[in-house]
């Protein structure tokens, strides 16, 4: 591949999937301040790679990394599990309209963190492949190399702890314990 076409290809590839990178290394627990250099992290392996990546498999290639560099990084820090800062930034690195749809939705990010918090880095990784990103199964047993049945078992399991923790949440909110 020329030099131009390759740095043209890796110009789309980040330009089309650098905020669902980000936003999913988030979700996997990589603190805020910590997830602008893990995205380039990602993109600077694509870099070296991007010869070797099929056209049409980039997303799940860069997943696949992501996954990778997140778990590094939480080694490195030895950061098990990621702890909600009220300061923290959005999941979503867009702007909101008004100050009243950024707190809501920062609220709701901030909900939706603490209910991954609590899901090992096994599930956490394959329910936010499928529920946040739209991944299928298949999709995310590429991504993570796994069996097939093992990705769905991770997908279901990773589903029923997060609904089971987002019932408990609801019934301390209305005061039941």
């Amino acid at each position: 591949m020329s030099r131009s076409r390759a740095d043209d290809r890796q110009h789309e590839v980040a330009t089309a999937h650098f905020a669902s990178v980000w936003r999913f290394l988030r979700t996997l627990g990589v603190p805020s301040h910590a997830v602008d250099d893990a995205a380039q992290e990602v993109f600077v392996v694509v870099a070296r790679k991007l010869e070797k990546i099929r056209p049409g498999c980039e997303k799940s290639f860069l997943f696949s990394t992501a996954v990778h560099v997140a778990r590094q990084l939480r080694r490195k820090h030895r950061l098990e599990v990621l702890a909600v800062d009220p300061d923290d930034e959005s999941l979503d690195p867009v702007l909101h309209d008004t100050p009243e749809d950024s707190l809501g939705k920062k609220e709701q990010q901030d909900l939706l963190l603490v209910l991954l918090d609590g899901l090992t880095e096994e599930l956490r990784t394959a329910f936010v492949l499928s529920e946040i990103e739209g991944q299928s199964v298949p999709e995310i047993a590429a991504v993570l190399g796994i069996p097939l049945g093992t990705a769905t078992s991770r997908v279901r399991r990773g589903r029923d702890k997060f609904e089971e923790r987002l019932k408990r949440m609801q019934t301390r909110m209305r005061g039941g314990r």
